[in-house]
């Protein structure tokens, strides 16, 4: 039973997914968008797959740095260096490098990437998004163009950063 009071076919159908261990989770809009080939971006040295990993990896960070909570880790709790502040110096790290990661994405892509990656919206609910009219298509498509493009940039980070450490 993967929801309460749902069989396995409608759990499918509004987009569960059955993982290892018999665990129901809800797929979200990033691995939406790289199975209805969204991804995809002709002339580019990367792939779709390559993007979605960049985009999974932005929103670790963001979890892991704590950025989901409302009262994150005070920064003078991270100077002091005792062995039971270990998992404050993980969080210290990867929120620094979720910063450093958004800095690497242009102003114009970052609303899209963050509200795709880390809000879990689609495009075509975004503000302004309503209508079906060609306007409203066009600008979906515009933007689904900036999210691979700032995926790209995201991933030419992260790249690099794979580079440095080895």
């Amino acid at each position: 039973m993967p929801v309460k009071g749902m069989s396995a076919a409608t759990a499918k159908r509004r987009g569960y997914v059955l993982e290892r261990g018999g665990i129901w989770r809800k797929r979200t809009v990033l691995e939406k968008y790289y199975e209805d080939g969204y991804l995809e971006l002709s002339g580019s040295p990367f792939t779709a797959e390559q993007r979605k990993k960049a985009g999974e990896i932005l929103l670790r960070d963001y979890y892991l740095g704590n950025y989901d909570k409302l009262q994150s880790v005070k920064m003078y709790q991270c100077r002091i260096k005792t062995t039971g502040n270990v998992g404050v110096e993980r969080s210290l790290y990867y929120k620094e490098r979720y910063l450093r990661a958004i800095k690497s994405i242009p102003y114009e892509f970052w609303s899209t990437v963050y509200k795709v990656c880390i809000e879990d919206v689609r495009v075509d609910e975004f503000e302004g998004n309503d209508d079906n009219s060609l306007k409203s298509k066009n600008n979906n498509y515009c933007l689904k163009v900036f999210l691979c493009l700032g995926l790209e940039r995201l991933l030419k980070f992260y790249l690099q950063k794979c580079k440095k450490s080895s």
